[in-house]
């Protein structure tokens, strides 16, 4: 039964049925729990499968992870964790996937500290991607040390699943995460991931828990019985629901660089439109600025670091980078880095970094020509005002006039919510 969820945790509640070490490090680290985390962490706790639907920088992925860590931090005080996959991460993007990998690096390594304090000797506990980047040898090591959290893609999940001698390290999973659910549900992807999704079931001794987490979903129910998919019965599984999506302020207009699209040469409109992207990036600590291709995301990098510093003394060319997926990760990696860091003033891509991965602070997204979809113009200028609290400013750029039909009606359906 798809259920929606109406108990709401107190911390107390939440702490209790935490391992003790992680309960200590929760409260070092955080004053108090977001909304999503009061109503997912015990529900998951008890091996529920939710779906959680809550803005960006909610504390929705460590809603998810808490409990996992939890009973594995209780395996490896017994030192009884075993050469095998516990819990399995799935993400839409391999930014994201990396993103994650270090996110859990720093909870697992202060946690093990808080335990080296009390003079408990914990088990490691190991965390890897498995991506189309992840080299060979990588992988090969996977199988003498298996993680025990695998960070993966729907593709790379697919792969694992008929590679003989690894599918075996999958046999006991516990836990499943797909993030970022609602980039995957409408497309081929999504298809793919379903049907690898009941073959790992069809492995697994007993039914594992599905979490699914998203910043804009819509219809919950729906995206609910594709998380958790259908019983031999054709009935779907149980599912609880966690929506705690609130209308976050948003600063959202449309510009134009010249007053007449129609009659206007192309030429004079790119350099009218590169001009006011100087003017936004000179006035914005950082500006994520989206294009719908990777070529497109060329180009403009390419244009504003022959440009920009010689209009704008502050700014060099080194704070000026492009993201996508035909980089090398290497060079996506030191982008996500830098961007983190606070280093760059501005970083142009096409899709790459509209989802959830952490990239530090943007207070402005800039798109040029219409996103195409209203789902993913909420997701671009999401990423600006990434706390919970802040207003996620927007500008769209239209670059003829298709662009402002379809960027006016997206901007007054964002303000509807």
């Amino acid at each position: 039964m798809i259920s929606i969820a109406r108990k709401r945790y107190s911390i107390s509640e939440v702490l209790k049925i935490l391992h003790p070490l992680v309960a200590e490090w929760f409260i070092n680290k955080f004053e108090k729990l977001t909304p999503p985390q009061e109503y997912a962490i015990i529900p998951i706790q008890k091996g529920k499968n939710v779906l959680v639907s809550s803005p960006t920088g909610t504390g929705k992925t460590l809603a998810a992870f808490l409990t996992i860590i939890s009973e594995l931090i209780k395996l490896a005080e017994k030192n009884r964790l075993e050469n095998r996959v516990y819990a399995v991460y799935i993400s839409p993007l391999r930014a994201l996937s990396n993103d994650i990998y270090r996110n859990l690096e720093t909870p697992l390594r202060e946690i093990k500290d808080i335990a080296r304090k009390r003079g408990i000797e914990l088990q490691e506990i190991r965390h890897a991607v498995r991506t189309g980047d992840t080299q060979p040898h990588v992988k090969q090591k996977m199988l003498r040390q298996t993680p025990h959290i695998l960070i993966t893609t729907p593709e790379s999940l697919a792969i694992v699943l008929v590679a003989p001698k690894f599918r075996e390290k999958l046999r006991n999973v516990r836990w499943v995460i797909v993030d970022e659910i609602h980039s995957l549900c409408e497309n081929k992807r999504g298809v793919h991931l379903s049907l690898s999704l009941e073959r790992l079931q069809n492995m697994v001794e007993k039914e594992f828990t599905r979490i699914g987490l998203s910043a804009t979903i819509n219809p919950l129910e729906e995206v609910a019985k594709f998380l958790v998919g259908y019983r031999d019965d054709g009935k779907p599984r149980d599912c609880l629901i966690v929506d705690t999506s609130y209308v976050k302020k948003k600063d959202i207009k449309v510009l134009c660089p010249v007053y007449d699209l129609i009659h206007t040469p192309s030429q004079i409109i790119t350099e009218k439109m590169y001009k006011m992207l100087y003017k936004l990036i000179k006035e914005h600590k950082t500006t994520l600025i989206f294009t719908n291709t990777r070529s497109g995301t060329e180009r403009v990098v390419f244009h504003l670091k022959q440009v920009m510093p010689k209009k704008v003394r502050e700014i060099s060319e080194d704070q000026i980078a492009a993201h996508h997926g035909s980089l090398s990760r290497d060079v996506r990696f030191d982008v996500e880095e830098r961007l983190k860091n606070g280093e760059l003033k501005a970083v142009v891509t096409s899709t790459s970094l509209e989802l959830g991965i952490d990239i530090g602070y943007i207070d402005l997204v800039a798109q040029i020509g219409s996103p195409k979809s209203i789902i993913r113009c909420l997701q671009r200028i999401g990423r600006s005002g990434h706390r919970l609290r802040d207003i996620s400013k927007g500008r769209l750029i239209c670059m003829d006039r298709d662009d402002i039909v379809e960027c006016a009606v997206m901007v007054r359906e964002a303000y509807k919510g």
